[in-house]
């Protein structure tokens, strides 16, 4: 039986909960981030998943989790390929034939479903409710749908308003190093610029931008500045200027050749080098375990010029102990000798 209700879908008592999702593995943004943040064995199995692209729109990923509540099964539902792409009704579609199935192959009794699709998918609900009631509507299962209200509605312009944000050549690059660094697997975060723009700074582009010694290794407090400037333009994910370090940032890659086009007609050839020598430095470091180790040793020789690998190995401990035990005497000259194999392009050297 079908139940229309209207509020959080989190606070439901239902023994399964839909969480819409895209195939990329990021959860930034409405219900799929309370979802990643209340179950996060779920969002471990779903990253993992969309690693190895077995999950596609008309397929489910169920996974059992739990909360305060007990046991609660998770059913992650694609609605969209890329996250800043429009979903398809085609992908509800097939992902309820698919939900019907697994309904009644695993006995659910009931289940909470959001508004699929609906919200930043740009789909119209009375069209996707249709489409739950043929699919759905029959089933021995109590089935609690959660329509769009105002509250949600006023959520969600929030997150799609657009400031006017306009590109300079430090913006342009290090938007540019993000889509880089994605390029690579990997996904773009407050961590991750932060060290983007300390080796480009390092590599000679005069960005002024102040790092001092932090938990994660260098960091610069105006970068947080500068993202949030191009947030609601060329990403999301800052919208209140509290992403945590690794909270994922969702790059507008409608944006990239204005970025791209930018950079061609503003940047001069020894910028344009800067970036490629950039992608070229951190590959086989891209990961944020490596990303660390690299910086850390890089901000400890820029800071004392001359050090060798026994003086970083004897200094690391009064950065950290985290870091003492993190970053082994190997891996410490695992970065040094490739911060040494860069000094051509001003690193270590300030």
């Amino acid at each position: 039986m079908l139940h229309y209700t209207t509020g959080n879908l989190l606070n439901s008592d239902a023994q399964a909960l839909v969480n819409t999702v895209n195939t990329m593995g990021v959860m930034g943004k409405g219900i799929a981030l309370q979802f990643k943040e209340a179950y996060p064995e779920n969002y471990r199995q779903y990253r993992a998943a969309c690693k190895k692209g077995a999950l596609k729109p008309g397929q489910l990923l169920i996974v059992e989790d739990q909360d305060l509540m007990g046991p609660r099964t998770i059913i992650n539902f694609p609605t969209k390929t890329q996250w800043w792409l429009k979903s398809k009704y085609d992908y509800i579609k097939d992902g309820l034939t698919a939900l019907a199935k697994e309904i009644a192959l695993r006995n659910i009794k009931s289940i909470a479903i959001p508004p699929l699709g609906c919200g930043n998918g740009g789909l119209k609900w009375e069209k996707v409710k249709t489409m739950i009631e043929q699919q759905l509507g029959k089933l021995n299962a109590e089935v609690y749908v959660y329509e769009p209200n105002e509250a949600i509605k006023k959520v969600l312009q929030k997150e799609d308003k657009h400031k006017k944000a306009h590109l300079t050549s430090a913006r342009a690059m290090l938007l540019s190093a993000l889509y880089q660094y994605e390029g690579l697997g990997e996904h773009a975060n407050l961590f991750v610029a932060n060290k983007l723009a300390y080796f480009l700074q390092r590599m000679g582009e005069p960005l002024r931008l102040k790092f001092v010694a932090h938990h994660y290794g260098p960091y610069s407090v105006q970068i947080r500045h500068v993202l949030y400037a191009l947030n609601g333009t060329y990403l999301n994910g800052l919208e209140q200027k509290d992403a945590r370090p690794f909270e994922p940032l969702l790059l507008s890659y409608e944006k990239q050749a204005e970025v791209q086009a930018y950079i061609d007609s503003n940047l001069d050839t020894t910028q344009k080098k800067r970036l490629d020598n950039l992608l070229g430095f951190i590959q086989g470091f891209e990961s944020a375990f490596s990303m660390e180790l690299l910086a850390t040793v890089a901000f400890m020789m820029e800071e004392n010029p001359g050090l060798d690998i026994t003086d970083i190995e004897k200094r690391l401990k009064d950065w950290s102990e985290r870091k003492v035990k993190m970053f082994k005497p190997a891996y410490l000259k695992v970065a040094y000798q490739h911060l040494k194999s860069y000094e051509q392009l001003s690193l270590p050297k300030a």
